[in-house]
């Protein structure tokens, strides 16, 4: 299997916007709920989409930016993975 430079940029987006949005978190609901965020980032995904209204917050293109990573992520490994 050849590695491709392309199969972590989805990733890397993502990672990249996750860790804005659980910055965020820590702003707004504190340490405890920040390190359960930290811990478990499935929980910052479902804060960040239960906040993304929030003006205050200002999640949603960062929010739309950690899908978009995931989606471009799996896409580019489906299409590696069909070039084999």
């Amino acid at each position: 299997m050849e590695v491709s430079a392309n199969m972590g940029i989805g990733g890397v987006i993502a990672f990249v916007a996750g860790i804005v949005v659980l910055i965020k978190l820590f702003q707004k609901e504190g340490l405890l709920k920040g390190i359960l965020g930290l811990i478990c980032m499935l929980y910052t995904f479902i804060w960040g989409l239960q906040n993304m209204k929030n003006e205050e917050l200002k999640l949603k293109t960062w929010m739309y930016v950690w899908m978009a990573g995931i989606v471009v992520g799996i896409i580019i490994n489906f299409a590696v993975g069909a070039g084999e």
